[in-house]
């Protein structure tokens, strides 16, 4: 008579007869092995478990519809986001970045309204950190000009 084994990914459980294992109704997935064997196979692999397998779990379907073929993909502010953070203003651009990113997943995932939203966010943070660039820029020339013009006295 074999004695099996079988694991549960944590747990090695056994010694089972194979009327016992039987009785378990594993998943065709779950890791068997035979006493006098150190390999572990699939369940699925012992003709003998055939027939004793357990229901398998349902995945759980998207909540989203996958009608993404004829819906273009928002601009996502990718490149745009780290050319802030870069050159001119970081907590902005961070921000764009982390919204940028979320774009093209959403979109994957079949969230087309949520892909649009974080495509504004991102280009929404990643233009006010681009205007607050400017205006620094425009601020320090107007000084340097004041200051080149009171040196001039």
């Amino acid at each position: 008579m074999k004695n099996y084994y079988y694991s549960d990914g944590l747990t090695t459980h056994g010694p089972f007869s194979l009327e016992e294992l039987r009785a378990k109704k594993l998943s065709r997935n779950a890791m068997v092995r035979v006493e006098s064997s150190e390999k572990w196979l699939p369940a699925e692999q012992f003709p003998e478990l055939e027939g004793s397998f357990g229901e398998e779990p349902v995945a759980a379907s998207p909540t989203y519809s996958r009608e993404t073929a004829n819906v273009p993909m928002p601009r996502t502010w990718f490149v745009e986001s780290i050319l802030v953070t870069i050159f001119c203003c970081l907590p902005f651009g961070i921000a764009g970045i982390v919204n940028a990113a979320r774009v093209e997943t959403k979109y994957n995932c079949g969230d087309i309204a949520g892909a649009q939203r974080s495509s504004e966010e991102a280009g929404k943070w990643t233009q006010i950190g681009f205007w607050i660039a400017v205006a620094g820029f425009v601020i320090y020339l107007a000084f340097l000009a004041v200051v080149f013009a009171l040196d001039r006295y």
